[in-house]
């Protein structure tokens, strides 16, 4: 049995912009099975250098539901490891709800790393509250699915808490990558970092929203964000809207976004190596992937990534490059 899901509000930027941009949030309508396999866990970090991994499995045509709660007790470090894996053509519906709680004076490096199959659909949010001095880090790699909506939104209430997150994607073969980052800064001296890099292919869809808002109160606090974007053809289709609101008067925030194609001097450098354009594409891919993958605490979820990297590249690739 299946039904009809429809969300008509997702990753909803907060101060809109003209409608015809088609910005402000995103929708989905899709069918998915009637049945729900759902799952929740409650971490509690009560010192420091904890590293909990958990890998979560998705079944071909399945719906599932999971939910994580991360707490960091006072002067306590965790790192919490999560990477969703279904079979290569796999397809279904997954609904991602993860909340981190960081008290004062701890750590929460949250990982979350997507390579699911070419059919699956997903729903990825994550909220996150620093009290003072905390942080929360947030690294995130989205590489498989059909459609994926990723929201990271955080809360700075602490007196010198931050909040920094790197995120890579490969979004190619008409795949939609929808994705909004949203950090409040509430308290003083607070501090914010954004990284997203990745590359857009073929005839796929990726949008950016990323919003640092300085709320009243929040005086000296800081805040940059950064994005690279890679486009592999002229079909692909890239929307970036970085934005920085303010209601406070002594902060300092920064924000730019890079959008290119690889250069003819670049090829022309590979091609006189040997190395093919196609092949020089397939480097770039991989390296916008692996600079962001290299700040995960995990050796195997690193060869999973790079096992799904290399395993796209061989497919990818020509058959007389393949021999």
């Amino acid at each position: 049995m299946t039904e009809n899901l429809k969300f008509t509000e997702i990753n909803k930027i907060p101060c809109l912009t003209w409608n015809w941009l088609k910005m402000n949030r995103a929708s989905l309508e899709v069918e998915a099975s009637s049945e729900i396999i759902s799952e929740k866990k409650e971490i509690t970090a009560t010192k420091k250098g904890e590293v909990i991994s958990i890998p979560l499995a998705f079944e071909d045509g399945k719906r599932y539901e999971h939910e994580q709660i991360v707490t960091a007790q006072e002067n306590s470090e965790v790192t919490v490891i999560l990477d969703y894996t279904s079979a290569k053509n796999a397809g279904g519906f997954s609904s991602i709800k993860t909340k981190l709680v960081a008290h004062p004076y701890s750590k929460i490096h949250l990982v979350k790393v997507q390579l699911l199959g070419s059919n699956y659909v997903q729903i990825d949010d994550t909220f996150g509250e620093c009290d003072d001095s905390a942080k929360i880090e947030v690294t995130q790699i989205e590489l498989g699915g059909s459609k994926v909506y990723a929201q990271v939104k955080n809360e700075l209430d602490g007196y010198e808490s931050r909040f920094k997150s790197d995120t890579a994607y490969i979004t190619e073969n008409g795949q939609i990558l929808d994705m909004n980052y949203v950090v409040n800064h509430h308290g003083a001296k607070t501090d914010t970092k954004m990284i997203v890099k990745g590359v857009v292919g073929d005839a796929a869809l990726k949008v950016y929203r990323g919003t640092i808002d300085f709320k009243r109160g929040c005086t000296d606090a800081t805040g940059d964000e950064q994005e690279e974007t890679l486009l592999m053809s002229k079909t692909a289709v890239n929307k970036s809207i970085p934005m920085i609101l303010c209601n406070e008067e002594n902060v300092s925030g920064t924000h730019g976004a890079t959008l290119g194609r690889l250069g003819a001097d670049e090829l022309f450098y590979m091609q006189s190596r040997g190395i093919s354009e196609e092949e020089a594409k397939l480097m770039m891919k991989k390296a916008k992937v692996l600079s962001i993958a290299s700040k995960i605490p995990s050796e195997v979820v690193r060869e999973k990534i790079e096992n799904f990297l290399e395993a796209d590249t061989f497919s990818s690739l020509p058959i007389s490059a393949q021999s």
